[in-house]
């Protein structure tokens, strides 16, 4: 058994809780449970990786409620399912900002419409014809040249290179974007899909794809949000969705090189916080401690607070307790005991 925080050997047994064995490690004097939960968490990495796999797929979270309880056994909250989907979602986007797929040499750009807070917002996206691959994508406002133009920049970026051609719809805003973008080395053709020659059929079939997805989340709360999850969607697309067309394989395996598999590797390599240690914490007294019998009796001008303020520095960016006299600190709360932050 080696320790989750510091993967030291030295660990003893520390009694059960709900039928799971608890141990102690005497190197970091930390406590974990003997499941493949990750440190600071109870759950098993099975049940989140499912539950991410889920919404991702497109069942809403009461749905995935009861999934994981037929699956594991297991209640869940849906705010604690939707608190897994927000931290796995920012470490997916993580790993995979820097990906350089392998695209070819037509891209198809569209925009579609996305309910973020109540209002209408528009979603432009660049994707590759031959790999199917989401370049990129953008939630707007408007439909401006400014917009169009940013999302293509941002899909040159990520390609690390310029397309030979472009098909968009008749949205004015594309002429002058992709021109300032790319120049007269990309051919744009304005086309519209259900044609023969120059479809964009391909975007159009995505954005059925992505309304799928947000039709059961009724629509965002506000743009953090939405940006958020519409970019771990678009990592769901382009690494873990199966493509009929593609061999049934996503367009990342597709090229033969991808950085992440499933939900589980996400889950599985997330990087955890340091623990807090004693050495760590910087504690500094800025008033003197006042002793007397009757602090009541004390003159007006010195009747201040019997504890000194303490400044502490914590590697983790979390708050712990401190005593009255600032010299002991505890991770939990003690009657008498005040709370601080770095």
């Amino acid at each position: 058994m080696n320790c989750k925080y510091c993967s030291s050997t030295n660990v003893i047994k520390f009694g059960t809780f709900n039928g799971v064995q608890r141990y102690w490690c005497k190197d970091c004097k930390r406590k974990f449970a003997d499941n493949r939960a990750l440190p600071t968490m109870k759950t098993p990495i099975e049940h989140i990786s499912a539950a991410l796999s889920c919404y991702f797929g497109g069942m809403p979270l009461d749905a995935i409620q009861r999934h994981l309880q037929q699956q594991f056994g297991t209640y869940y909250s849906e705010m604690g399912i939707y608190n897994w989907i927000n931290r796995f979602s920012q470490e997916a986007v993580s790993r995979t900002k820097d990906f350089k797929p392998i695209v070819g040499d037509t891209w198809i750009a569209d925009e579609t419409v996305l309910k973020v807070g109540g209002r209408n917002i528009w979603f432009f996206d660049v994707i590759d014809e031959k790999t199917r691959y989401l370049l990129a994508s953008r939630l707007s406002t408007s439909r401006t040249i400014k917009e169009a133009a940013l999302v293509m920049n941002e899909a040159k970026r990520r390609a690390g290179k310029s397309p030979k051609r472009i098909l968009t719809d008749k949205l004015a805003a594309y002429i002058d974007g992709i021109d300032l973008v790319f120049g007269a080395d990309t051919k744009h053709i304005q086309s519209k899909p259900f044609t023969d020659v120059n479809s964009t059929n391909v975007i159009e079939r995505f954005h059925g794809t992505l309304k799928d997805r947000t039709k059961v989340v009724r629509g965002f709360k506000n743009m953090d949000t939405a940006r958020l999850l519409t970019q771990a969607w678009l990592v769901h697309y382009n690494f873990f969705k199966e493509h009929t067309t593609l061999g049934d394989v996503p367009p990342a395996v597709k090229m033969g090189a991808t950085p992440i598999k499933d939900w589980a590797e996400v889950v599985s390599q997330t990087k955890t916080l340091p623990p807090i240690r004693s050495e760590a914490l910087l504690v500094t007294s800025t008033k003197p401690i006042l002793k007397t019998r009757h602090p009541k009796r004390r003159p007006k001008e010195l009747r201040q607070k019997p504890y000194m303020q303490v400044a502490v520095t914590s590697p983790r960016g979390v708050g712990v307790y401190v005593d009255r006299k600032g010299q002991r600190l505890s991770r939990k709360p003690r009657r008498g005991w005040r709370r601080v932050y770095p």
